[in-house]
């Protein structure tokens, strides 16, 4: 994954993906027939299900709904290594990767955005009041992700959870 990560999906050349496992590029094709295609939608499906794990899960349960929304936010946090990492799914929607994964990036995103809305209808917003917070939300967490990498500071992106957990 963090060969992907960081090299995004062109940069993740077989000879790269091999070295980091220590297998052959024979062994990766024996493994992934598909190539480093097939490689890839393993490891997007992977992120999904961490990225569910770690935040979106967080927005259900009988906490009150500003607990879950900072809880998603810390999940996310997490996800991304406190701002020293990447998302893999935004790494992939960009370059030559994007009309292959993009359908299920986006379908995956159709998904949570009304999940991570709920918490804000719960609050009293209206649905789509509470949609456009959801996207802020995100809008927010992904452009200070982005910015961090461009600065070279992950203390950015952790001001910005800091602040969003304080504003709600």
């Amino acid at each position: 994954m963090s060969v992907f990560q960081q090299q995004g999906y062109d940069g993740a050349t077989l000879a790269r993906l091999a070295g980091v496992t220590g297998l052959g590029k024979a062994s990766l094709y024996h493994h992934f027939p598909g190539g480093k295609e097939e490689i890839a939608l393993v490891l997007v499906r992977h992120a999904i299900a961490t990225l569910e794990r770690l935040a979106f899960s967080r927005l259900q349960g009988r906490d009150d709904p500003t607990t879950r929304l900072r809880q998603f936010l810390d999940g996310f946090s997490e996800y991304v290594e406190h701002g020293q990492g990447h998302c893999l799914l935004a790494v992939l929607m960009q370059g030559g990767a994007r009309p292959t994964f993009a359908e299920e990036i986006s379908a995956q995103l159709r998904d949570w955005r009304p999940r991570l809305a709920g918490p804000y209808e719960e609050r009293g917003e209206k649905p789509k009041r509470a949609l456009r917070a959801a996207n802020l939300l995100l809008e927010r967490l992904y452009g200070a992700l982005l910015l961090s990498k461009l600065l070279g500071d992950p203390k950015h992106f952790q001001r910005t959870v800091k602040r969003l957990r304080k504003d709600l």
